[in-house]
C-alpha cells in the first residue's frame, strides 16, 4: 500500500558504494513504487536495479530472488502502513473502542482523497498472483489478516458478542471502500462508515 503519511519515493542518484542499509532501503522503496504502479508480474529485477541506481550484485546480496524482495516489500509496507499509519490514526482519532473502529473509515477518507491514491498494495498483490502456492500471495493474505486481527481486538474491547464474525464483516466494508475509492468515488470512506455505524449499533444491541 502507499502509506498515506509517506511521500512518493524521489528519484535516486546513481550508486557510488552506498552503505548497505541505504542500498537495501533504496531497493525496497524503488521496488514498492514500481510494483505499486505497474504490478509485480510486469517488473523484473533489471528494471528495479536500474531505477534504484544499484548494481544487480548489490540487490542479490540483500535479496536472493524477486520473491524474497517482494516479501520484504510486503513486510516493509506492513510496518509503515499498518503499524506506522493505520494503528496510529486509530488511536489518535478515537478514545473508545467504538470510536477507534469508526476512525478506520475517517482515516481512509483522507487516504482516498490523496492525488496518489492507488488502492491497497496487499489486496492488489493478492489479486495479481493467482497461484495459491505462491509465498508472496500467502504473505499478502497474512498482511490483510493482521488488519482483521486489529479490528477483532477492537471489537472485543467494545464488547461485541462475536468479534470474529464482526471483524470479517467490518473488513468487507473496509476492503469494499478501498475498491470503490479506486473506481473514483472519493466519498467511499464516509459511505462505508455510515453502513459500519449501523453494523456496530446492531452488534452492541445483540451483545
Amino acid at each position: 500500500m502507499t502509506s498515506p503519511i509517506e511521500p512518493r519515493p524521489e528519484p535516486e542518484p546513481s550508486e557510488s558504494s552506498p552503505p548497505a542499509a541505504d542500498a537495501r532501503g533504496r531497493i525496497l522503496r524503488t521496488a514498492h513504487d514500481l510494483f505499486r504502479r505497474h504490478g509485480l508480474n510486469s517488473i523484473g529485477i533489471d528494471r528495479i536495479v536500474a531505477a534504484a541506481g544499484v548494481a544487480k550484485m548489490t540487490l542479490y546480496r540483500h535479496f536472493r530472488s524477486k520473491d524474497e524482495l517482494a516479501l520484504a516489500v510486503l513486510d516493509d509496507r506492513e510496518e509503515l502502513w499498518t503499524r506506522g499509519w493505520l494503528e496510529h490514526e486509530i488511536r489518535r482519532r478515537g478514545r473508545t473502542p467504538d470510536e477507534q473502529l469508526l476512525a478506520i473509515f475517517d482515516a481512509y477518507d483522507e487516504w482516498f482523497r490523496r492525488d496518489d491514491y492507488e488502492g491497497c498494495f496487499f489486496m492488489n498483490t493478492q489479486l495479481e498472483i493467482h497461484d495459491r502456492e505462491s509465498p508472496v500471495r500467502a504473505a499478502s493474505v497474512d498482511k490483510q489478516m493482521v488488519v482483521r486481527a486489529l479490528i477483532r481486538t477492537l471489537a472485543e474491547e467494545a464488547g461485541v458478542r462475536d468479534p470474529e464474525s464482526f471483524a470479517v464483516q467490518w473488513q468487507i466494508l473496509t476492503s469494499g471502500s478501498i475498491v470503490v475509492a479506486l473506481m473514483g468515488d472519493v466519498e467511499a470512506g464516509q459511505r462505508a462508515r455510515d453502513v459500519a455505524t449501523a453494523l456496530l449499533e446492531r452488534a452492541r444491541v445483540e451483545a
